[in-house]
Formats: C-alpha cells, structure tokens, sequence
C-alpha cells in the first residue's frame, strides 16, 4: 500500500511474505513484479535524500499537502499549561534604630497561594530566596548604608507565625512546604486572604556595631510550585 501511494502503479499489491513469491513464472504478470521493484527503488532514494513532503505516518501527526494548483496540509498544536503560584501579603520591614544590644528582627505573615489541587488536598511548593548579594556571594542576604555593608539572617516559615521557621541560604531553594489547599485556592484566586506563610528576618548584634547611616537592602523570594 506504501509502494501504491508513492507511486501509484496500476494495480494495488498488498507487501506481504505470501504474495512475493521467489519465482515469477508467468510472462503476463512480470510487467507487475517489475513496477514493484522500480516503485521501491524510487521510495528508497526518496527516502534517502528526505525530499519534502515524504514523511513517515508514525513519526508525524502532521497532515501534508499534496501537488495541485493549491496545497493545504495542517499541523497539531500543543501547549502544556504548568501550574500557577501567588505570593502576596508583602510588606516593607522596618527594623527601627538599634539600642546597643541584641539583634534586630522583623516579621510579617503573608499569602502563599497555588493551582492544580483540590480544596481539601495539600498544596506542596519550594521557595527559592536572594539577598543583594556581595563581591562572594551574589545572593548573599546583606544591607548597605553605601560604604558599609551589613549581614542578616532570613527565615520562612509555611504557617503564619515563626514557629518552626527554615532558615534560608541565599541562591538556594528550599522544599518540602506546604499548605492547606482551600486557602491556596483562595489566595490565588482573589489575592491575600487568609495568611498562610511567614517571613522573619534577624540582623545579630555583632552586625550592628559598624558604621552609623541608613542600612537598606532588597529580600527577593520566588514560589515555586512543586
């Protein structure tokens, strides 16, 4: 049938182990065998030097066109949707002016919203975190008044509150988070609704007696679903 669409002898001859057989002995019908064999030589030198159009039906969904004054073929289309991820709620922290001792901290609850799970099921997720880095450590988590820099500590946490906070390492992700499908919905959906996550930072008290000024920096976190 391949030999017939390509070439399209007179007669249609079904390839198969019982209908070739090894001695044709009859005159009439060598004019057959021989167009098959002329038919399969072409195939195979069309096959060999992939000239257009010719492609096999089972390595192409593709439908192609044939010659004509017109020629329209079409093709399958496919896109995969990957899941969505929210994180709101987020506020700038404001640590104050330290008073010579301990550290300085800050904390806030945010929203961490996600797709691709139920109401009542869990969403899992990784949260990947950078710092403004310095000459070392691009992600490392540090603050500068301009000249100096400082350092400080970065937790996340996936419930609201700093109980059973992670800490975070600046470039490096961390998994195995999770939240209460409902809410993710939720926040996904309509924004920070319901506060499922946290975030703390913690500047130690080695750290804050350098020079005086404005220490600021920028924590960038990334929600990645898992």
């Amino acid at each position: 049938m391949f030999c017939h669409a390509v070439c399209n002898p007179i007669q249609t001859v079904k390839l198969t182990s019982r209908t070739l057989p090894k001695k044709i002995h009859s005159s009439a019908e060598q004019p057959v065998s021989v167009r098959i064999r002329r038919c399969l030589r072409q195939t195979l030198v069309l096959l060999c030097l992939g000239l257009p159009g010719l492609h096999s039906p089972l390595s192409q969904a593709a439908v192609q066109g044939t010659e004509g004054n017109t020629s329209s073929g079409n093709v399958t289309v496919t896109y995969v949707q990957g899941l969505n991820t929210r994180l709101t709620g987020l506020r700038d922290m404001a640590l104050g002016t330290w008073g010579g001792s301990g550290p300085l901290t800050a904390s806030e609850n945010v929203c961490v919203g996600r797709s691709g799970i139920g109401f009542f099921g869990t969403g899992n997720y990784r949260i990947l975190a950078r710092g403004d880095g310095e000459p070392g450590d691009p992600a490392a988590f540090t603050l500068s008044n301009g000249a100096d820099r400082i350092y400080y500590n970065a937790y996340f946490n996936d419930q609201a509150g700093t109980g059973g906070r992670q800490q975070l390492t600046g470039g490096l992700q961390i998994s195995g988070q999770t939240g209460f499908g409902f809410w993710m919905i939720l926040n996904l959906v309509f924004g920070c609704t319901v506060n499922n996550a946290n975030i703390s930072i913690e500047v130690p008290a080695t750290e804050l007696a350098g020079a005086a000024g404005v220490y600021t920096g920028t924590l960038t976190l990334t929600l990645i679903p898992e």
